[in-house]
């Protein structure tokens, strides 16, 4: 009896670690950890659960993502989910998605992290060990990979798919001038190489050695304009004042005005509701007080 009585204590016990076990698998990560789950190893699992935590669900948040293009600029462009993966409505254009990521770029935290080569995912109650390593999939910044790494390269993300084939969006940056190009539809070489990479290299160089005076130039153009803009606005300023130079005088006048008007008016009301003063109740000046005897009320 009493062993029977154990065994069930021992399986009820058994049954309740279980329920507990289930009720703990849910994992626990910080949206930080997502974001480079999601943009170095291009994790569409850690995407949709990002979209799920922001909009609700994943159409919700490509409403969003859609609503964004179009702010930023996009015209040619339409999102059915947040990682790419194959939809017969999403669809895009190279240069929507250089706008994309020159908008992107200008985010301090999303820089960074296409700017990392490898990230670890800090231990969970549900995974304790901390040798899960992310790494960069963008080969231009991986000096592993000699025929690829370009020392300028400074992000965003690559994609592939069977619809799409290998696509790359990638910036470079040198002598304060940064410069995006994207790449879609690419292939490989002899089944090997991935031309994505080496048609960036290509092009960046040619960029840095056409474009870059050209690019300063506009900057000083721009800077001069805002400069001239700036001194124009100036001297409006300037101007408004010199044409009335007693502005400053005449409010100056009615303020002053307006206090002596307050002043006599507190007097008149003083005088006018001053109580009156007998005759033999007076000071006699320069010489001893007389008996002044005030009237009773």
């Amino acid at each position: 009896m009493i062993l029977r009585l154990l065994v069930l204590l021992l399986l009820n016990l058994f049954l309740l670690l279980i329920l507990l076990q289930i009720y703990s698998l849910g994992e626990k990560l910080r949206v930080e950890d997502l974001l480079y789950a999601m943009l170095l190893p291009s994790a569409n699992d850690a995407a949709n659960v990002l979209a799920e935590h922001v909009a609700g669900s994943i159409s919700e948040f490509a409403e969003l993502m859609n609503s964004k293009a179009k702010e930023i600029g996009c015209m040619d462009s339409n999102f059915a989910n947040p990682s790419g993966i194959h939809d017969e409505n999403l669809y895009s254009t190279a240069h929507d998605l250089s706008l994309i990521a020159r908008y992107a770029m200008n985010i301090k935290t999303f820089r960074k992290i296409v700017n990392t080569s490898s990230y670890t995912l800090p231990s969970t109650s549900v995974y304790p060990n901390d040798d899960r390593v992310l790494t960069l999939s963008n080969y231009l910044m991986n000096s592993n990979y000699k025929d690829y790494y370009y020392e300028y390269a400074t992000g965003v993300k690559t994609g592939y798919t069977n619809a799409a084939k290998d696509c790359l969006i990638a910036s470079a940056k040198k002598d304060d001038v940064e410069f995006i190009i994207v790449v879609l539809g690419a292939g490989n070489i002899n089944g090997n190489r991935k031309t994505k990479y080496l048609d960036c290299k290509t092009l960046f160089n040619f960029a840095f050695d056409n474009y870059t005076a050209h690019y300063k130039n506009l900057q000083e153009e721009k800077k001069k304009e805002e400069e001239k803009k700036l001194q124009e606005e100036t001297s409006l300023t300037s101007a408004s004042v010199s044409e009335n130079p007693q502005s400053s005088n005449s409010g100056f006048l009615r303020g002053i005005s307006k206090i002596i008007a307050v002043i006599s008016i507190i007097l008149a009301i003083r005088i006018l509701f001053r109580r009156p003063k007998k005759k033999k109740n007076h000071y006699r000046y320069g010489g001893k007080k007389k008996n002044k005897h005030r009237a009773k009320h």
